[in-house]
């Protein structure tokens, strides 16, 4: 076997399963080990800083350590704020199309698509029955 083969293998590995394992359990390490609310967003700062500072300083050393703890808390500070943000109106909105367990999707009037009642879904059988006489007696007649 090839000894810088070996190494790229090595490598190869550690940016599979190291880095993410690394990035994942950041921001829980720092939830768990403050008395912290679950949304918390100075656990995603803490969390993000020390995960890219790691992963900073395997990859491009002191400068890269710094370059990449300030962007990983940055970003994943932002994005955790931006879905603290958006969880509420994700929820009223899936709570408008979830009303009730029978009536779970509501269609517009405008759509092609209706949802009949007793009094509909009759009249519309009776169409399709006066329909299926009147094809079959053409039939018949020709």
């Amino acid at each position: 076997m090839n000894k810088s083969n070996t190494h790229e293998e090595s490598l190869n590995w550690k940016e599979r399963i190291l880095f993410p394992t690394l990035l994942a359990g950041a921001r829980e390490f720092v939830r768990a080990s403050r008395t912290g609310k679950p949304d918390d967003l100075l656990n995603s700062a803490i969390g993000g800083f020390g995960s890219g500072a790691k992963l900073g300083r395997l990859q491009g050393g002191q400068l890269g350590a710094v370059r990449y703890s300030v962007m990983f808390a940055v970003v994943g500070t932002t994005v955790d704020y931006a879905t603290i943000r958006v969880k509420p109106a994700l929820r009223s909105y899936y709570g408008s199309l979830v009303n009730k367990k029978d009536d779970w999707l509501k269609l517009p009037e405008w759509s092609p698509i209706q949802v009949l009642d007793e009094e509909a879904l009759a009249a519309k059988r009776a169409r399709e029955e006066e329909l299926y006489r009147s094809v079959h007696n053409l039939k018949k007649e020709s």
